[in-house]
């Protein structure tokens, strides 16, 4: 269908004069959408850098629990969470077990079973496999598998966070086929990273690149074959594109809207929108290792001279909420007792005593909607606090590449980023983002900040299962980043998801994936 339909760019405010606008447009049951990341760096979430993808992959691959829209941890390819009270987790916490469903299969009709658990464990810790984070996974001391349907795992220490984190919305890598995979030395770059074939309940058709992900339901889901037979994703990297496909109906949903086209939006008939805070922060970015920023006082000075309060309603249209912490005000760590970083140009001008300072601003503009808009309010701010600012975009796969890649962040060739990071989780963990031993390459610390106080405070968080405790820990380690600022918060994303009416079921997670319940939305009308 030409994407213009029944209007012409001149006549555009004229949309909703066309009569297919609001109704049922697509022939059959299929479900046509934009939005994310554009471009996937890879189908296997193992090996993805970006939280969209492994959001996407919630709708062909599987995990051991999810996270529902309610807030709740409930049992996916388990047969129910484990906990103290069931059994699932022993007295002393170091023992998980898991009981699998004796009715999932592969989507080749293989069955699932604790072997493939087991098998993907090895895979995700096995040094040849290029993962970017093994947070959660590197606790494991031993893993067996009792007959085909239990998982029995013992840790080396306690990890309060576990069962979000191993197999489940908080980690990476899904469940893989060890009949497809045990016998390939390593996973980096095979085909199976394009068309993996998984056991959720849509499975990979099709990848043309720079175009289209195409999914057809799975016939072979534990659930049953899911209700809509195919799902088109547009890969779309112009935010006005996926907008305009929108109204004139050639798609039926734009997840994760550009702020800067909430307006647009809600003008358009037939279209629900709807919110969901998350557990997603943009932030500005310092690199340590620079010269120059390695200096607290001009990061201090640069924090001081951006004015939030505008940035914010001018880059998210009313769907940011200002946030002064690595921590989403909703969660339950959050401490509202930290020290602000308040907006103070004359302050910041008085830190910086007269120097000329010109700096770099690394931005991906195909990841993080209105990164241009944020980057040009940003460099007018320092600006005017005497800091000269270059704008320097990268696409999304250079930006977030490994070291040995030459990532812009994880190599360290950046001075400032516009930076988000999208915690599919309901844990306030932060070691994979803050603590010294995910320094690049081991992890993703992307400003190489380390501090003993605040390390030893992510350490023992995640050996209690005690609230109180380790809420006092995190207070530790964000009145840290306060301090010495490795970044910069800017703002709480709440994800604008936009849908024809036609189409039912979608009930984004907080702190887990827009596409955990999938297998249960409905086109009608």
């Amino acid at each position: 269908m030409n994407r213009l339909g029944c209007i012409t760019l001149a006549a555009a405010l004229a949309f909703a004069a066309c009569s297919h606008v609001g109704s049922r447009r697509t022939s059959g049951s299929t479900l046509i959408f934009s939005g994310l990341a554009g471009e996937p760096d890879s189908l296997n979430p193992m090996f993805s850098n970006e939280a969209d993808e492994l959001d996407f992959s919630h709708l062909y691959m599987s995990y051991l629990v999810e996270n529902d829209d309610r807030g709740r941890t409930v049992p996916e390819i388990a047969l129910q969470v484990p906990t103290p009270a069931n059994g699932g987790i022993s007295r002393d916490q170091r023992t998980i077990t898991y009981r699998l469903r004796s009715n999932a299969r592969w989507q080749d009709g293989r069955p699932l079973t604790a072997g493939d658990v087991v098998f993907s464990y090895h895979a995700i810790i096995d040094p040849r496999n290029n993962v970017a984070t093994r947070v959660g996974y590197d606790e494991v001391q031993t893993i067996r598998a009792i007959g085909t349907h239990t998982v029995v795992v013992r840790l080396r220490r306690r990890f309060s966070p576990f069962v979000q984190y191993f197999f489940g919305p908080q980690g990476v890598g899904a469940i893989m086929p060890a009949h497809l995979l045990a016998a390939t030395p390593d996973l980096n770059h095979i085909a199976y990273d394009e068309r993996p074939v998984g056991s959720g309940p849509f499975r990979i058709v099709q990848w043309r690149h720079g175009d289209s992900i195409t999914l057809a339901a799975n016939p072979y889901y534990w659930r049953g074959k899911p209700r809509i037979d195919r799902l088109i994703y547009r890969i779309v990297p112009d935010p006005n594109t996926r907008l305009e496909q929108l109204r004139t109906g050639e798609a039926d949903a734009y997840f994760d809207v550009d702020p800067q086209l909430l307006p647009q939006v809600r003008s358009i008939p037939g279209v629900r929108l709807v919110m969901t805070p998350v557990n997603d922060l943009h932030v500005l970015r310092f690199n340590l290792r620079d010269p120059i920023l390695r200096d607290v006082r001009v990061r201090r000075a640069v924090a001081m001279a951006i004015d939030r309060a505008t940035l914010v309603q001018a880059a998210t249209h009313g769907s940011g909420i200002v946030v002064d912490a690595d921590q989403p005000r909703n969660g339950w760590a959050y401490d509202p007792a930290a020290p602000l970083t308040r907006y103070d140009r004359g302050a910041a001008k008085r830190l910086l005593a007269g120097r000329s300072l010109q700096l770099t601003l690394a931005i991906a503009p195909q990841i993080i909607n209105g990164s241009p808009l944020v980057a040009a309010i940003v460099q007018e701010d320092l600006r005017k606090a005497g800091v000269r600012v270059i704008v320097k975009q990268y696409p999304s796969a250079m930006m977030y590449a490994s070291p040995a890649q030459g990532g812009v962040l994880a190599a360290g060739r950046y001075q400032l980023a516009y930076d988000a990071w999208w915690v599919l989780g309901s844990d306030p963990d932060d070691s994979w983002n803050m603590a010294c031993g995910q320094v690049p390459p081991a992890g993703l610390n992307y400003s190489f900040w380390c501090d003993a106080r605040a390390d030893a405070a992510i350490g023992d968080a995640l050996n209690t299962v005690d609230r109180a405790r380790r809420k006092s820990d995190y207070a530790i380690v964000q009145r840290a980043i306060a301090r010495d600022l490795p970044i910069f918060p800017l703002w709480q994303v709440r994800i604008p998801d936009a849908y024809r009416t036609y189409v039912h079921g979608i009930a984004p997670a907080p702190e887990g994936s827009t596409f955990w319940n999938a297998w249960s939305w409905t086109i009608a009308g």
